[in-house]
């Protein structure tokens, strides 16, 4: 059986799903888990989930020494761009592993070994869960001198990691477009820097490796996903080897809070929430969560925006001024200010569009032309510098301001 040895940074608390995932963790026990951390964890883990303490400055004074430039990382996020590196970085944790990976925390494996066969193993040099893009929450890279270095045929690969920017250089420069339908989609996209699928598939056409792309996974928030004894399938009946989180966690009607001390063997993951059993009262409540709740949600919101414009028109003055940022989006939003002191939002392509008050829902505010219902944090100061967008599935894309930024 081929050795694996899969690999997360995180810095700072975790959030309240790493428990399911350590729990999908323990259910793979051929595989090994790294993670390195500046938090200490105080319960029992399992034997192949290895804690290392370890630090920015830590990162920094190896990624420095490994990689020959000046690491200079300030922020956790940041860390994503040299995933593409972490079989230089990480050699020493490595050595007798035939393949390294990297994964984040915020997916549920199923049976992972069920997907990565040891026939695909010996055949493939790299694994994406995707069938046209690579999407960093898992992927696998072969354990050799070429593929460890493979981060070097990116002609942008000093500027990327000597610089704070994060550019995705682990998946694909932030092109992950509902319009990828096969990896040499890549190259019709508008990227600021040669990603490491742009190196990948470019190595795959001159025959010196060969990448494996197919679609393991499930996003989103399908809903009638059933984890039992480390088997993830959805509706009973078709099998996946992972759960990604990142959809869920950002909606807004969703459960985000950890319901128990110690994960079940068995337990289930609605639309927005998970739970325990498959009684009729349960599925009831699910009913109720996934279905009526947030129809009740839309509908007021839709019935105070119309009332709040057609009869009260208060404008929304306590926006900053500046272009605000959503990390898994290339075009900024834009808040700029009227003459009379009130907020107007740009966003993509769309005209200005002027910004008012819901009358009922405090908090809440909505373009007056574009149907966006956006949400502030009443407890934040008078001049906010965030805000979210909320779609009228629950998701929610947040938008920061970005710094240092002047309107002309």
């Amino acid at each position: 059986m081929k050795k694996i040895g899969l690999i997360n940074i995180y810095m700072g608390e975790f959030p309240w799903f790493f428990k399911l995932f350590l729990k999908s963790c323990e259910a793979n026990p051929t595989i090994d888990f790294f993670i390195f951390t500046d938090t200490i964890i105080e319960y029992k883990i399992a034997a192949n989930i290895k804690v290392i303490p370890f630090t920015l400055q830590d990162f920094n004074l190896l990624a420095t020494e490994k990689l020959g430039l000046d690491i200079n990382v300030e922020k956790g996020y940041k860390l994503c761009d040299f995933r593409p590196a972490f079989g230089i970085l990480f050699s020493e944790y490595l050595q007798g592993y035939d393949f390294w990976g990297i994964t984040d925390i915020d997916v549920i494996y199923g049976r992972i070994r069920e997907f990565l066969t040891d026939d695909l193993l010996n055949e493939y040099d790299t694994i994406c869960v995707r069938h046209a893009f690579i999407t960093a929450c898992c992927m696998l890279y072969r354990n050799s001198n070429y593929v460890n270095n493979l981060y070097k045929e990116s002609r942008d690969y000093k500027m990327i990691f000597t610089t704070s920017k994060n550019y995705a250089f682990d998946e694909t420069n932030f092109e992950n477009s509902p319009f990828f339908t096969e990896i040499h989609d890549i190259f019709k996209m508008n990227c600021e820097i040669e990603s490491i699928q742009h190196v990948i598939v470019r190595e795959m056409d001159k025959g010196k490796m060969k990448a494996h792309f197919d679609f393991m996974l499930v996003e989103g928030t399908p809903g009638r996903l059933k984890w039992e004894n480390g088997t993830f399938s959805y509706t009973g009946k078709f099998e996946f080897m992972l759960y990604h989180l990142m959809y869920y966690k950002c909606n807004y009607f969703a459960n985000n809070k950890l319901k128990w001390d110690e994960i079940p063997d068995v337990f289930y993951i609605d639309r927005f929430d998970y739970r325990q059993d498959n009684l009729l009262s349960t599925r009831l409540r699910v009913y109720y969560d996934n279905t009526i709740r947030p129809f009740i949600w839309n509908v007021g919101k839709r019935l105070d925006s119309f009332f709040s414009y057609a009869l009260v028109r208060k404008k929304v003055k306590y926006l900053a001024e500046g272009d605000y940022s959503y990390y898994l989006d290339k075009e900024n939003a834009i808040i700029g200010r009227n003459e009379d002191g009130s907020n107007f939002i740009t966003i993509k392509k769309h005209k200005r569009a002027s910004l008012y008050e819901m009358t009922f829902n405090k908090g809440y505010f909505f373009a007056d032309n574009l149907g966006l219902i956006c949400k502030v944090n009443e407890e934040e100061s008078h001049m906010r510098n965030k805000f979210g967008i909320i779609h009228s599935s629950g998701h929610t894309t947040a938008y920061n301001k970005i710094e240092n930024h002047t309107i002309i």
